[in-house]
């Protein structure tokens, strides 16, 4: 006969508390005083990327040097470098920043429109949606371009300012995933 054995699973539980409503309710707040003052959320939010790039970065080059050893690693030095320079920027002239992300995120846009309307005529898909969602991302890459550099001021801090709203609802009325520790369960075998 074997001794019994116990194991412990981890599962994923999705409940709403106190803090969750009021969380979500202060992230709404947020998101509509984004929504009021997109210039400089669109500001504040290349701010906040350059210094969490530059902090990535620092953190990646001591990670490649303190694992230097071990190859994969190795590349780590070179994009915490990357990192840190494009933080850097970012954070000392932040409208060269506000600038580059919107014409970045602009591309995408239109690259991403193209794309899907290309793959809604393919055989199996699902045209209709792939059709609506192609359109719009299109229709919204080409505003941006269109209207950049102007779209700068705007475009960021609007995108913050929904994001916020909706995962503050979100939040508010579902809650949160969080990691739970199932029961232990013993296992006999005779």
């Amino acid at each position: 006969m074997n001794a019994p054995t116990s194991s412990s699973t981890v599962q994923f539980e999705r409940r709403r508390t106190v803090w969750d409503i009021v969380f979500g309710l202060l992230s709404v707040v947020a998101g509509v005083i984004a929504l009021g003052h997109v210039a400089i959320a669109s500001l504040v939010s290349v701010l906040f990327l350059g210094w969490m790039l530059i902090f990535g970065g620092l953190v990646l080059i001591a990670a490649a040097i303190l694992l230097w050893k071990e190859a994969n690693h190795r590349w780590d030095l070179a994009a915490g470098a990357l990192f840190l320079i494009i933080g850097f920027a970012f954070v000392r002239n932040p409208g060269v920043g506000l600038l580059t992300l919107t014409l970045v995120a602009g591309s995408l846009l239109l690259v991403g429109g193209v794309v899907r309307i290309v793959a809604a005529f393919q055989p199996g898909a699902p045209r209709v949606i792939l059709l609506l969602n192609g359109g719009v991302t299109l229709l919204l890459g080409l505003m941006v371009l269109n209207r950049w550099p102007v779209s700068a001021l705007w475009f960021l801090g609007t995108i913050l300012g929904i994001q916020l709203i909706l995962d503050g609802i979100t939040t508010a009325l579902v809650g949160r995933v969080r990691v739970v520790d199932a029961p232990e369960r013993t296992n006999e075998s005779v």
